[in-house]
């Protein structure tokens, strides 16, 4: 198998925290849909703002991005 260009490795390199930051997003939200009766995002997004996990812009608060270390298993 070749090793990607030089170019190619940047390109990857400079994706992957937006891709870490997706990846939180995502399992905090998921943590959210458990806890709520209603199957909804929308509940799950309130939920989420009301414990903090999402500002009032939708993005992960600091604990949020805790919350996803904690939930997240961990790569080595």
């Amino acid at each position: 198998m070749r090793k990607p260009s030089s170019s190619l490795q940047k390109i990857l390199m400079k994706n992957i925290p937006t891709q870490q930051h997706f990846l939180n997003f995502e399992v905090v939200l998921a943590h959210c849909e458990q806890r709520v009766t209603e199957p909804s995002l929308q509940a799950a997004m309130k939920y989420g703002r009301k414990m903090d996990f999402f500002d009032s812009r939708n993005k992960l608060s600091q604990s949020g991005e805790l919350l996803a270390e904690i939930l997240q298993p961990q790569c080595a």
